[in-house]
């Protein structure tokens, strides 16, 4: 009985201890903004070795803001561009690596983090958006990644981003077209397709085709027999084998009903 005695009596002096001392530990726990950098660097390196970008990205904030004067800043501004990125904060991962790229030319790690902010940039146009200024943006950061002789590394992904950057634009421009060609605008479409013949067709060697196509629909809506023959013919002997011929040709059978 005792012994029960001492027992339950070391219990509460046990309990006691862990409530007089949680709410002490509580209050010693550093916001992530009084850390010190070796702290924020701990706290960092712990995120990232479990791969959880959300919570490195506060104490990397920090560290960067706070600590300009560290000799390898740069490596921890990488890390937070790394971070929006892998959690899909594009706006902010874009600006990160181009600050990282724009600061640091002679870093080996420049033309990574310029083929990043490209991705980024990327990324944020695959969204539903008529607003194409984001794919505009991009295939300019195409060009100035190509006009720089000392990168090559990356040169076939964005050649690859470039060129579907291009297909989005010519689509925008095509369902445009094929608006005004529906509403009868013919003037407009005819405008559009001058303005797709003048800025695409070296962009896309598979766009010719779509261009004819898109002439044979606009001289039968305009009822030009003439012309529309024209672009029949020249579809089948240039490109015989593309829908676009096979769809042109539909567009001939079927003058009758509107001729």
């Amino acid at each position: 009985m005792f012994n029960q005695k001492k027992v339950n009596f070391s219990k509460l002096i046990i309990l006691t201890t862990i409530l007089f001392l949680a709410p002490h530990c509580a209050k010693e726990e550093k916001k992530v903004e009084d850390l010190t950098f070796e702290e924020l660097k701990e706290k960092t390196l712990a995120a990232l070795k479990e791969k959880n970008y959300e919570s490195a990205i506060s104490p990397l904030e920090v560290l960067v803001a706070q600590h300009a004067e560290k000799k390898d800043l740069s490596k921890y501004k990488l890390m937070l561009a790394e971070s929006y990125f892998n959690t899909g904060d594009l706006p902010s991962a874009y600006q990160m690596y181009e600050h990282f790229k724009d600061f640091y030319p002679s870093d080996k790690k420049a033309e990574y983090a310029f083929y990043k902010s490209i991705k980024s940039k990327f990324y944020q146009t695959l969204k539903i958006d008529c607003d194409q200024s984001e794919t505009e943006q991009t295939i300019n950061l195409c060009k100035d990644y190509f006009k720089n002789n000392n990168y090559a590394k990356y040169t076939k992904d964005i050649e690859d981003i470039e060129y579907t950057c291009h297909r989005k634009l010519i689509d925008k421009e095509v369902y445009v077209c094929n608006f005004y060609l529906k509403k009868g605008k013919f003037k407009s479409a005819k405008n559009r397709i001058a303005y797709i013949k003048e800025n695409y067709l070296d962009k896309d060697i598979n766009l010719n085709p779509r261009v004819l196509y898109l002439e044979a629909k606009l001289a039968q809506k305009e009822k030009n027999k003439l012309e529309l023959s024209k672009k029949i013919e020249q579809l089948m002997e240039e490109y015989p084998e593309s829908n676009f011929t096979r769809m042109a040709q539909g567009l001939e059978v079927s003058r009758k009903f509107i001729f």
